[in-house]
């Protein structure tokens, strides 16, 4: 029996929702709706009116608040924190492969290892492979290398990380891992500030012009860029 699809996002209201999250990128509504309706299927439009609303309630409408006494009730670290998880979560939600574990990755046919793998350089060799093909990181550096030319190179000019080369996959790694600290380490976003700041990345000086509100914008352009069809 064939497993059923989940389109529950088809409808007007995901649609008004996904036109209030990316308006500013768009002529007009009618504008909107010609992109929207030119997504190849029902299943990627379904995608795309999920992540664009999942954004405008989790992001661009959604803040962090808080009920302590003695605390202010928007606390900027906390809801910009909040909103950079939601925004890198929605960009892992884009990868179309259903996950696989790294033990299911090696037994599948497709992949065609030949048993028993040598030894610990060959497994690693494999071990890359799957992370190429199904690890979060590399939905990222997808996600921002299809961008733009020039928007590539306003991501890039808004961070530097010292002694590391100023390309989009390693700027790309470098979000990612910000994500990752918070997520295996509960360390807060901080540095994502209206103003320039400097931080460490282990031994590396980081100098960050790029705002929450910056990023939102990449994300946005992001968004449309991925949905938008590509002649083939």
């Amino acid at each position: 029996m064939s497993k059923l699809k989940d389109r529950r996002y088809l409808s007007s209201k995901f649609l008004e929702y996904s036109f209030q999250a990316l308006q500013d990128h768009f002529t007009n509504k009618d504008d909107f709706i010609s992109f929207f309706e030119a997504i190849e299927n029902d299943d990627r439009k379904n995608m795309f009116l999920k992540t664009a609303s999942f954004y405008l309630f989790l992001v661009k409408k959604g803040d962090w608040f808080v009920d302590i006494p003695g605390s202010d009730k928007k606390v900027d670290y906390l809801t910009d924190t909040y909103k950079y998880i939601a925004i890198f979560s929605l960009i892992e939600s884009l990868q179309e492969k259903e996950f696989m574990d790294f033990y299911s990755f090696l037994v599948r046919r497709k992949t065609n290892v030949k048993f028993p793998i040598n030894d610990e350089k060959e497994l690693g060799q494999w071990y890359r492979q799957y992370k190429q093909e199904f690890g979060s990181i590399h939905q990222s550096v997808r996600f921002f290398k299809a961008l733009s030319v020039q928007r590539k190179a306003d991501l890039i000019k808004n961070l530097e990380v010292r002694n590391v080369k100023p390309t989009i996959e390693n700027l790309s790694k470098y979000l990612y891992n910000l994500r990752s600290k918070f997520v295996h380490e509960a360390k807060l976003v901080v540095n994502m500030s209206s103003r320039t700041t400097f931080s460490r990345y282990g031994k590396k000086i980081v100098i960050c012009r790029l705002s929450l509100r910056k990023l939102m914008d990449f994300f946005e352009e992001g968004l449309i860029t991925y949905f938008t069809p590509h002649e083939t």
